[in-house]
């Protein structure tokens, strides 16, 4: 079987009172749609078809908004009484051949669509087990992705615990699956917490340094790589900063591919192999950055973005800051007996030499200047 075949449906909850926010969560605004759009449009683009959203409290409204967006809508007469009734209401609607099942409340909007299809091929791999659960960086999230074989048990539970409690009993046989989505663990619950949540949308195509840390923690990247990757990223900040007013740069992608252009150092081909690791994960724009750090295509402007984090990559080891003369005498001593390697490697500090002319000359200043050396 596969995740095509593999059938899953999806239980959205937006039934709530959304108290401590003072207004309806599921029609809140995040980066031009809707929180409960935004969920519908994860799920669909994780290949979920049978899509069912709870309405309860302002049901006029969340229902309106369900149905344009072109979903299935079941009310929960007994919203009152809290979100399992509504875990319920919506298992319930469900179609009756579902290999499994998301669940997700409308208040944590932000999850990947890579995340859902991950979950997706573990329980694919490990179809007897109960569930599924995502994590962040040693913290559990949502939505978790629940065996439909669990259906009559939920239906039949008491509610006492609702539906943490249900699942604690399956515990030994339920997955937690690591990611790097942060938008597995944010929530919106109170308008602090909804400002914070459009400030992640609106940067949501690139990845946050927390997720940069987790992309790190996942390819078991080393230390020592890691801090060659911080030394890199400030760097790049700092030529950056010189030309910010006169070429289009996203400063916020360009620092998140300095932190992961070696995630996958121990890896053969591993530019290529975190770039294609980026992009399956959302974040294309970050990902040719990562893809062209060590190779830059022939035709690439001298003040670009992908120039920039190739000239700052040089300009470092795993020690901190080096001098490209300094570099090239490191690379003559490392690797005197691979003349095609070194060969190779002179090329490319002889092209970042030209990039850093091209730099001093747009900023004026030298290249040591430049870097507070």
């Amino acid at each position: 079987m596969t995740t095509g075949e593999f059938r899953t449906g999806c239980v959205v909850l937006a039934a709530g009172f959304s108290s401590r926010m003072g207004r309806c969560k599921a029609l809140l605004e995040l980066a031009g749609s809707s929180a409960l759009s935004r969920v519908i449009s994860t799920m669909r683009l994780a290949g979920i078809e049978d899509i069912v959203a709870v309405s309860g409290f302002r049901r006029e409204e969340v229902e309106r908004e369900a149905e344009n967006c072109g979903v299935r809508v079941v009310f929960n007469d007994r919203f009152e009484e809290g979100m399992f009734s509504s875990v319920k209401a919506g298992i319930a609607a469900l179609s009756g051949n579902l290999d499994a099942f998301f669940l997700l409340p409308v208040d944590i909007p932000m999850v990947r669509p890579a995340t859902c299809v991950a979950l997706k091929k573990a329980l694919l791999n490990d179809p007897c087990s109960a569930a599924v659960i995502p994590s962040f960086r040693g913290r559990n999230g949502h939505p978790p992705l629940i065996n439909a074989g669990l259906i009559p048990e939920i239906l039949q539970w008491s509610g006492q615990g609702g539906l943490r409690a249900l699942l604690s009993r399956h515990h030994g046989n339920s997955r937690i699956l690591p990611t790097p989505d942060q938008g597995t663990v944010v929530e919106m619950n109170t308008p602090e917490e909804y400002e914070k949540m459009r400030s992640f949308a609106a940067h949501g195509g690139t990845p946050s340094r927390e997720e940069c840390l987790a992309f790190m923690e996942l390819a078991d990247t080393p230390e020592s790589v890691q801090q060659h990757s911080e030394t890199v990223a400030k760097v790049v900040a700092m030529l950056a900063g010189q030309l910010k007013d006169r070429i289009p740069l996203d400063l916020a992608s360009l620092r998140a591919a300095a932190l992961l252009h070696d995630m996958s150092r121990t890896e053969p081909g591993h530019a290529e192999k975190g770039a294609s690791i980026l992009e399956t994960w959302g974040f294309p724009e970050t990902a040719d950055l990562v893809r062209y750090h060590m190779d830059l295509p022939e035709e690439e402007p001298l003040l670009s973005g992908r120039s920039l984090l190739y000239l700052a990559d040089k300009l470092t080891d795993d020690k901190g800051l080096v001098s490209l003369a300094k570099k090239r005498e490191n690379m003559e001593k490392k690797l005197s007996l691979d003349p095609k390697g070194l060969e190779a490697a002179l090329e490319r500090i002889g092209r970042a030499r030209v990039i850093a002319v091209a730099l001093e000359k747009a900023a004026g200043k030298s290249l040591e200047e430049l870097l507070g050396a």
